[in-house]
């Protein structure tokens, strides 16, 4: 009976640490944090063309830069509609928020926002980007 019960106790520590590993923290914000990609920086960047943040007209540190690209690609690729996807760089920080997907022929497309708050200002881009067969993401003109 004694050895029942100590493997069964072994199995609640078990389940207990396996239910502890895969929840996940109700801070309560509606923002995600970026996930790696698997395209390398330099790829999301060729990809989305500089994105929005090429298109604000400001200059980024090229890590802050990265930073921006890294945040367009994960709310493109995997984040909800809706939700914001926050970076922070060296000198610059703001969050890259998408829309809910849609079809253009047999591409996925998403609308996206980034805002970016640098030397006290903040700007906002607004753009659309398709999905390419290779799974990179491309900035529509």
């Amino acid at each position: 009976m004694t050895g029942k019960l100590v493997i069964r106790n072994w199995q609640l520590i078990a389940v207990v640490l396996v239910i502890s590993g895969c929840s996940a923290t109700g801070g309560g914000g509606a923002s995600v944090a970026p996930q790696p990609v698997s395209a390398p920086a330099g790829a999301q960047s060729a990809a989305l063309n500089g994105g929005l943040v090429q298109r604000a007209g400001i200059t980024l540190s090229s890590f802050d830069q990265a930073k921006a690209l890294q945040a367009e690609q994960y709310a493109l690729a995997a984040a909800p509609a809706g939700e914001a996807v926050n970076w922070q760089g060296e000198g610059a920080r703001g969050s890259v928020t998408a829309a809910s997907p849609y079809q253009v022929g047999d591409q996925n497309c998403r609308q996206y926002t980034q805002r970016i708050v640098a030397d006290g200002r903040e700007f906002v881009g607004r753009g659309a980007a398709c999905r390419e067969a290779a799974g990179s993401w491309s900035l529509l003109d």
